[in-house]
């Protein structure tokens, strides 16, 4: 509802039941426990950048980042029931968007291995694809034991270049 204010200097929006902008987040949960939703995306709006930056620290990409936040608040509007206030809000919804990087490395981790082993079947084995490195340590030793007896003789020729 809007009214004009005595001062002439326009309409003055008066607070309604759906400004939740002053609203701390434990009315804020009751009121969205309730089904409002305004209140919820209030909640949303104090709390994303939280959750997408715990979501990017832990994913290392934006894009999926962005999925998992906004899959978290999906959760957690459906969970809402469930939050019982034990911790703060924006703690639980952390937990859920922890919970979901954490499903989802380990998703991947299975495909990539799941990816060697299909390249093992298909290809005789990773360690085919992989160059064979051997270790010799006595390379060393004998380069240098080699580069001593070049030298050795160039220091002969040197010396007795008749005998060449």
């Amino acid at each position: 509802m809007e009214e004009l204010n005595r001062g002439g200097r326009g309409a003055v929006k008066t607070m309604t039941e759906n400004d939740h902008s002053s609203s701390d987040d434990q009315t804020l949960v009751r009121a969205a426990q309730r089904g409002d939703m305004g209140a919820f995306e209030e909640l949303v709006a104090r709390h994303r950048d939280k959750l997408y930056a715990r979501a990017f620290s832990m994913m290392r990409n934006e894009e999926e980042a962005i999925d998992l936040s906004q899959e978290a608040w999906v959760k957690g509007w459906q969970r809402l029931a469930q939050f019982q206030g034990e911790s703060s809000f924006g703690t639980w919804m952390t937990r859920i968007v922890i919970n979901l990087c954490l499903d989802q490395l380990r998703k991947q981790k299975r495909q990539r291995s799941e990816s060697i082993e299909a390249m093992n079947e298909e290809s005789g084995g990773v360690e085919r694809q992989m160059p064979v490195v051997t270790v010799n340590p006595t390379a060393g030793l004998e380069r240098a034991e080699l580069r001593q007896r070049i030298d050795s003789r160039r220091l002969w020729r040197a010396h007795f270049p008749e005998l060449n």
